[in-house]
């Protein structure tokens, strides 16, 4: 898959100081989170309306084995019972972004991927972006699907000028931790990657 021959402004790698790094630092109202990526069949895109109900159920999944592994962590609460409107929140945050992946022709949604954008304290200025929330469904697992979430993420980053992302899981995510690792061991695309489990 070639993902920069779908995504028109590509980035090359150059080390700059840290003055010029700061520079070059991108105001998070600026963030341009519409993403249309699309290989074969498979379309990952910016999640919108019709998508709720479905990343709805699919998120309350995640929540639960996160908030049981790490519930010092995790404490949706809050949120209560109502997901969707959960899940409308994390939509209406135009700096970060909720890509789903599904089929031509297909509403089913087969994962998401959720991507915060991290700023410098007391400033616009995003200094980075963290991965927390990425979910395929069991029969869509090991088809490289979230792959290509994580590389149309990865893709976005660079073209918002995000250099750093933590992927961020729980320690007990024995094939997460090994999928990330493998990720980070692959990736050609100049941004620094952190893994953090927790």
């Amino acid at each position: 898959m070639d993902l920069e021959k779908n995504f028109t402004d590509s980035t090359t790698k150059k080390e700059p100081s840290s003055g010029d790094e700061l520079a070059n630092l991108k105001n998070i109202n600026d963030l341009d989170n519409e993403v249309s990526f699309v290989d074969g069949d498979l379309i990952v895109c910016t999640a919108n309306d019709s998508h709720v109900k479905e990343i709805a159920e699919l998120w309350a999944n995640l929540a639960c084995i996160q908030q049981m592994y790490a519930p010092e962590r995790y404490n949706f609460l809050p949120e209560g019972k109502d997901w969707r409107a959960f899940v409308k929140r994390k939509m209406e945050k135009p700096h970060n972004l909720l890509l789903v992946a599904h089929n031509k022709g297909s509403e089913e949604i087969k994962g998401f991927l959720y991507l915060q954008a991290i700023t410098i304290p007391s400033s616009n200025l995003v200094l980075k972006g963290v991965i927390e929330d990425i979910y395929t469904k069991p029969q869509y697992r090991r088809q490289d699907l979230a792959s290509t979430m994580l590389n149309v993420s990865m893709n976005w980053s660079m073209k918002q000028k995000i250099k750093q992302i933590d992927l961020i899981t729980l320690s007990r995510s024995n094939d997460l931790i090994q999928f990330y690792l493998r990720f980070i061991k692959e990736s050609k695309l100049g941004i620094n990657l952190d893994l953090i489990t927790i």
